[in-house]
């Protein structure tokens, strides 16, 4: 993966190209004082004005002492102030009332879809600046795109990165409708179901006729207008014959495979299945031939997880010469996946100790519990 790959699926630079496809959005490029804030790592504060005033009712014998605790925090510097950006907090609240009241905000690559948890609402659906600075801020994703954008690229960029704040008109997606598609060397290998969290009935009763939408808006929309030969796009289909571009990523680790490992998207035998296979039986070829760590690497358990191709004007299964792209889906409860993003709604500590990616937290945790049980038991013990 090169930096131009990288650089191509920042969404100012597909934008205006595919804007006729995709769902309307406004860009707004970020100023230095903004990119500063949104790239200091300290207490996260919300700008000057960027919330509406709360208004409540306050109990009358304990605003004296309200205030007198506000004095108190604003005299001996405790209280912090969230930096002045009035004027771009205008801008932002103007694009969102422009798209209609709410907005669905990003950066460049990434939106902050690890942040929800963090929001009232639990969703990524922002009415005010204040929002959107809220849900950047706190995203792990959104920080990647920050600081290391081209970690996983083979050269280094020789241009700085232009920031912008993308702010998408807000619409009630069904998550069984949405899909991620994998493209290499300018042809369409494979497509698998988004949400790899739950099982939909709907999408293995409908797969030809999903397929058949997503091709067909490939070959109309994308396939020769989208610079890059390696590349993934996300869409979604609310409808027959109704297909919306979402966003398009790098063809790299970078970019979560989901039903798919990059190992075999990446190999040179075509991955795409000459006959309609459940996930058993390609691991089971596999293993034939010597070689199952892609099926480890899916950890794939169960059947549940299918594979199937459709092919022509007929989208029939397995016949000979097909070149049409591999379809996974997870067609039973038991072969779905944890939510990628629940664990960034608990304490950094947590997630550690669950993982064991800090070894000498797991250390600690454990000498700590050892000191615990020897107090308990100096307490328990009876003077003789």
């Amino acid at each position: 993966m090169k930096v131009n790959d990288v650089m191509a699926c920042s969404f100012p630079s597909w934008y205006e190209k595919f804007k006729k496809c995709t769902i309307k959005s406004i860009v707004i490029p970020l100023t230095t004082d903004v990119l500063a804030y949104m790239q200091d790592n300290g207490t996260l504060v919300l700008p000057e004005g960027s919330q509406p005033e709360p208004e409540y009712r306050t109990n009358t014998e304990d605003e004296s002492d309200a205030y007198e605790d506000w004095e108190h925090c604003r005299t001996t510097g405790t209280s912090v102030e969230g930096p002045k950006l009035e004027e771009f907090n205008a801008k932002v609240n103007d694009a969102i009332k422009k798209l209609g009241g709410s907005a669905f905000p990003k950066l460049n690559w990434s939106s902050p879809k690890d942040a929800s948890w963090i929001a009232l609402n639990k969703s990524l659906r922002c009415s005010t600046a204040g929002d959107v600075y809220l849900l950047l801020k706190s995203s792990n994703f959104v920080a990647h795109d920050l600081t290391s954008p081209f970690k996983d690229c083979d050269d280094e960029p020789n241009t700085s990165i232009d920031y912008y704040f993308i702010l998408r008109k807000w619409m009630e997606i069904n998550p069984s409708n949405e899909f991620r598609c994998f493209v290499r060397n300018k042809e369409l290998i494979g497509i698998c179901q988004r949400d790899t969290s739950q099982s939909y009935g709907c999408i293995g009763s409908d797969k030809t006729r999903i397929c058949s939408d997503i091709v067909s808006f490939w070959r109309e929309n994308i396939e020769n207008r989208f610079p890059l030969s390696c590349y993934t796009f996300d869409v979604y289909r609310p409808a027959k014959d109704h297909v919306i571009l979402v966003d398009f990523n790098p063809f790299g680790e970078t970019t979560d495979g989901l039903l798919f490992t990059w190992s075999e998207l990446k190999q040179k035998e075509d991955i795409r299945p000459r006959t309609g296979r459940t996930i058993e039986e390609v691991a089971e070829e596999e293993e034939q031939e010597g070689d199952i760590t892609q099926y480890n690497e899916r950890n794939l358990v169960d059947s549940n997880r299918q594979t199937d191709s459709v092919i022509g004007d007929t989208y029939s299964f397995g016949e000979d010469g097909d070149t049409s792209p591999e379809f996974r889906y997870i067609s039973d409860a038991t072969g779905v996946q944890p939510s990628p993003y629940m664990q960034y709604g608990l304490p950094l500590d947590i997630v550690d100790l669950s993982t064991g990616q800090d070894p000498q937290k797991l250390i600690d945790f454990l000498q700590m519990k050892i000191q615990s049980e020897a107090d308990e038991s100096s307490d328990e013990e009876v003077p003789s």
